[in-house]
């Protein structure tokens, strides 16, 4: 065990402790400071992953009921929410699509057509990379972008020339960083933006449809994009180098390689449009013809997931056989979806104690402080917390405080929820903030000051996007 997780060892067990030792402050019960001690407990241990995050997300089934907070049945139900299988099932969807390399044909037809300039080849790259990430994960994007990455780059760079690397350095960054910001645009992108759907289901009873989603998420991606791109091309490290034809050319010859689409990704991409057009198209459906009132997104994935089980590939020797079985979809993040159900059981301990009560009257004198200040501190805090840890852990750690808040001060949720969900996908200084840049670094080609150069950077302009576009458009899409 390294440094790190002995200090978050002692921490937590000593955070734990803390209720026994120590009387709850003034108006506080008991419970509720028990309660304290596990949330300060699982945020220690998932931050410094003393045990894998995936373990850890299991504890609350171990602590509410030994702690008298919460049942065993209560503790565990969050588990099984609706959300957790709307993620199951995109994760099912997601790997159909790898299997069958739909994703990386989509990327090239995306890439041959952006022309030769170097600068517009980096955009095309960040392009395909965050419209892939809006549905399936940002580090499947990002390996699968890569190898094309990195083959185009020995093509284009043939010696250590600083304008060369530049572009080099641009390209990887750009992939991981797009990755992130790709991820913002549907509720199944990433996990924290389905952490807040989930929270105001459970919480506030309101239903944020997959569509009304979007209509959020998809300008952020728009606008952040090119921004990330900017920062990098024209700020971070400019370049300048002529058109290079010969990558055309070796995209060109990738996409001939791969021959005319098979029988089997049409059909993929065909239940890939099916899910996706019901996702979108749900809610108006049931509003203006009330029908199919019992459909919810998470049926609709979970049908996705099931019909790719049924319809034949039509490929390979045996054609009759399904386009996924079980041992590839077994592949998928089982540990997102523990740390979704640990998330969601913290958040249901922090409500059932009293907690939130407790946190929302002590918080009632930032009621006072201008909600365009409290926004862009809360996405402040979030971008450079989230460098060091978990993104959903950081996120299913302060929904419930920020709920408190809410109560207290009668400021809309989705004015703090939505921006700390976007926030927590924008750490871009670091190898361990997300899995994207984790896998960049690995290639070699990028240092970590290299890093932290551009993703300080685009932190920084990170938070006054974010803080803008939730200001401007979550009462108009979520009030």
């Amino acid at each position: 065990m390294n440094k790190t997780r002995k200090v978050g060892l002692i921490l937590g067990l000593l955070f734990l402790a803390l209720p026994m030792v120590i009387a709850p402050p003034a108006g506080m019960s008991l419970m509720a400071w028990q309660t304290t001690g596990i949330a300060l407990f699982l945020a220690a241990w998932w931050a410094t992953e003393v045990l894998p995050i995936p373990m850890t997300s299991l504890l609350p089934l171990l602590l509410f009921p030994a702690f008298g907070v919460m049942t065993m049945a209560e503790s565990s139900a969050p588990y099984a929410r609706p959300t957790i299988f709307l993620l199951l099932g995109g994760f099912i969807i997601a790997t159909a699509l790898a299997r069958w390399n739909l994703h990386r044909r989509l990327a090239l037809n995306i890439l041959v057509r952006v022309g030769d300039n170097p600068t517009a080849l980096i955009g095309g790259f960040m392009a395909a990379t965050a419209i892939m990430s809006m549905w399936i994960s940002n580090t499947a994007s990002t390996i699968m972008m890569i190898p094309i990455a990195l083959s185009l780059a020995n093509e284009v760079v043939r010696d250590h020339n600083k304008q060369h690397q530049g572009f080099v350095l641009c390209l990887v960054l750009g992939i991981a960083y797009a990755a992130s910001i790709g991820g913002l645009g549907t509720p199944i992108g990433t996990p924290p933006n389905l952490f807040v759907v989930s929270f105001m289901r459970e919480n506030y009873d309101i239903e944020i449809s997959f569509l009304t989603w979007m209509t959020f998420g998809i300008p952020t991606v728009i606008i952040m994009v090119p921004v990330a791109w900017f920062v990098l091309t024209r700020w971070a490290y400019p370049f300048n180098l002529s058109d290079a034809p010969v990558a055309q050319d070796m995209l060109q010859e990738e996409l001939r390689d791969m021959g005319p689409m098979t029988v089997a990704q049409k059909r993929v991409a065909m239940v890939f449009l099916l899910v996706a057009a019901s996702w979108i198209l749900r809610v108006p459906i049931q509003k203006n013809l009330e029908i199919l009132l019992w459909v919810n997104d998470a049926m609709i994935a979970v049908g996705g997931a099931a019909l790719l089980f049924i319809v034949p590939s039509g490929c390979g020797q045996d054609k009759g056989s399904a386009l996924l079985d079980w041992d590839t979809a077994n592949r998928i993040p089982w540990g997102v979806l523990l740390l979704f159900g640990g998330g969601l059981s913290l958040a249901a301990g922090v409500k059932t104690s009293g907690l939130a009560v407790w946190l929302g009257t002590a918080m009632a004198a930032l009621g006072t402080m201008p909600l365009i200040l409290m926004v862009l501190s809360l996405v402040a805090l979030v971008v450079f917390l989230t460098e060091l840890t978990s993104n959903t852990a950081t996120v299913a750690t302060l929904l419930p405080v920020l709920a408190a808040l809410s109560a207290s001060t009668g400021i809309d949720p989705m004015m703090l929820f939505a921006p700390v969900a976007l926030s927590a996908s924008c750490a871009f200084m670091l190898p361990v903030a997300t899995a994207p840049n984790a896998v960049i670094y690995s290639t070699g080609k990028v240092t970590i000051p290299q890093m932290a150069n551009a993703g300080f950077r685009l932190n920084l302009v990170a938070i006054i996007v974010v803080t803008s576009l939730s200001y401007a458009l979550v009462p108009i899409i979520f009030g």
